[in-house]
């Protein structure tokens, strides 16, 4: 067989039962499976029957990779946010005395899953022994991911080996989200983000080339606009050191007026009109937001986030979080992976500040005013800024 080529295609209806044994084959050793599923004996046909259900559900998207001998030698398969209830009863009579591992999951699935919809969950991939090395599990990602981009829909999923910033989900831009799902010691699953790459057509929102970035308009008024810049720019402090400090004498403020200033010409320069900074409290928690100031590239405070990403402000009954219809419109990324960013709205105290996570929700609570990134923790600024119209 020639395994050096493939193609990716649809799954068949007729190939569901050689999809759900790829997934079977796949999973065998698995440390999450071997938990839900102890005996050797029992677990191939309890993992195929169990990816049968997932299959046949509706609204699934699977795929398989063809080799040029027209063998099927990958597969995935990806389910809606919405997924009917009665796949998982489905499940609990296939799973039989396993029954109650599996039930533990799909429970603390749903809890891990993020609020935002629609999004498409990545809950089966597999690829044959003798395939792997060739970049056939990449190509299955890539190609849904593709379609998913184009219409805007991000991407879930519980991947059960740890994650890090060399592996495959990492390559595509998936990033740890929420809890991790702990079952036994070593049974965990780890959950995964990603944001739809977006375009300005699947953002459906008017961005602008200004300098060397591009900016999202958030308003109009007369003649000049307000913009944000599209993605996350830089991955940087708020503040240099852990200390109770407010926007108008934080380390940030003077970096975006000075340094950050410099990315543009003098004849830009010229064109972004010196504001007045509002420095509302955090009124969650009653932390004074400290005076107002004159800026001409600031960050958004938790009121103007409200106001330009949707002005509806529905909680959920949390007290950390607003979560609302919303988030998704907040969401945005660094160098195409998802990353959090900073406010200028101080957070619990004055050393913390408000933030917005990965998930779209605005952190009333926030962050370490001098919380540094790393490989696994993305958060960094967008500048915001009026432009004169000329």
């Amino acid at each position: 067989m020639e395994t050096t080529k493939f193609k990716i295609r649809a799954l068949k209806v007729d190939e569901i039962d050689i999809a759900a044994e790829i997934f079977s084959k796949s999973y065998f050793k698995d440390i999450f499976f071997k938990w839900c599923v102890a005996s050797d004996q029992n677990r191939p046909k309890i993992v195929t029957d169990y990816y049968k259900v997932y299959l046949k559900t509706r609204g699934s998207v699977a795929h398989v990779a063809e080799s040029m001998d027209k063998k099927i030698i990958g597969a995935s398969v990806w389910l809606p946010h919405d997924t009917d209830a009665s796949t998982y009863e489905e499940i609990s009579k296939i799973a039989g005395d396993n029954a109650p591992m599996f039930n533990a999951v799909a429970d603390l699935s749903h809890l891990s899953e993020p609020p935002m919809q629609p999004f498409f969950q990545l809950v089966g991939f597999g690829v044959l022994e003798e395939a792997r090395g060739l970049g056939v599990g990449s190509k299955l990602l890539e190609y849904h991911l593709d379609i998913l981009d184009k219409v805007g829909i991000p991407t879930y999923l519980e991947a059960s080996t740890p994650y890090n910033g060399d592996g495959v989900y990492a390559k595509f831009g998936y990033q740890p989200i929420g809890e991790l799902m702990v079952f036994t010691e070593k049974a965990v699953l780890y959950p995964l983000w990603r944001n739809a790459k977006q375009t300005d057509k699947v953002a459906n929102i008017d961005v602008i080339k200004f300098g060397k970035f591009k900016w999202r308009i958030l308003s109009e008024d007369n003649n000049k606009i307000l913009v944000i810049s599209d993605e996350v720019l830089e991955l940087k402090k708020y503040h240099n050191s852990f200390e109770k400090i407010n926007w108008s004498n934080s380390d940030i403020r003077k970096y975006l007026n000075k340094e950050f200033l410099n990315n543009f010409t003098s004849e830009e320069k010229a064109l972004i009109i010196e504001t007045e900074t509002k420095n509302n409290c955090n009124g969650w928690f009653y932390i004074n937001g400290g005076p107002d100031s004159f800026d001409k590239v600031f960050l958004l405070s938790v009121s103007e986030v409200i106001e330009y990403f949707g002005k509806e402000k529905i909680n959920s009954g949390n007290k950390f979080f607003i979560d609302d219809q919303f988030n998704s419109k907040r969401l945005t990324n660094y160098k195409d992976k998802p990353s959090r960013w900073f406010l200028r709205t101080p957070g619990s105290s004055s050393d913390f500040v408000a933030t917005v996570t990965l998930e779209g929700k605005i952190s009333m609570t926030g962050d370490f005013v001098n919380r540094e990134s790393s490989e696994l923790f993305n958060v960094g600024i967008r500048p915001a800024i009026w432009i004169s119209k000329g």
